[in-house]
């Protein structure tokens, strides 16, 4: 089946206009799905980490938003263990005018600004709350062993 246009004009546009820090290259066998890899923020505990996620457009987008969930582990309040992401954009408030780029990022964007206040790891944001000194120490920890390239 053919893609809608719009999906071509968007991933036309990232493949020739990236977005820094965010790369996303659609699987040649099915134009529908994309690896991602985002750079962690810089001043984050995430800096220095590039992380993986698969994004996946729905038959029906961009009346509902793209699947998207961290193939890299992180320890993040709004990213459970499975990778799924807490974000407004990505449920609530999505809206067929966003865009891949917009919501890759808000993802960036979030990893910058974890909210312990909405999480979708409960564990991680109890440790946010408790200690949030400790709880970025295990960030960076996770980070260096996952994300960099001396992860195994």
């Amino acid at each position: 089946m053919a893609l809608p246009k719009r999906i071509i004009k968007e991933t036309e546009r990232l493949v020739a206009e990236p977005v820094p820090g965010i790369s996303a290259v659609p699987h040649e066998d099915n134009l529908r799905y994309f690896d991602v890899r985002i750079h962690g923020p810089a001043s984050s505990p995430y800096e220095g980490g590039i992380f993986k996620l698969e994004l996946f457009l729905p038959e029906d987008y961009p009346m509902t938003p793209p699947k998207i969930r961290f193939l890299t582990k992180i320890y993040h309040p709004n990213i459970d263990k499975l990778g799924r992401i807490c974000l407004d954009v990505l449920k609530s408030n999505w809206s067929p005018a966003l865009q891949i780029r917009t919501i890759l990022l808000s993802i960036q964007a979030l990893l910058g600004a974890p909210n312990p206040d909405d999480p979708l790891a409960n564990d991680v944001a109890q440790h946010w709350k408790e200690n949030v000194t400790a709880a970025i120490e295990t960030a960076k920890e996770w980070t260096h062993k996952y994300a960099t390239d001396t992860a195994t």
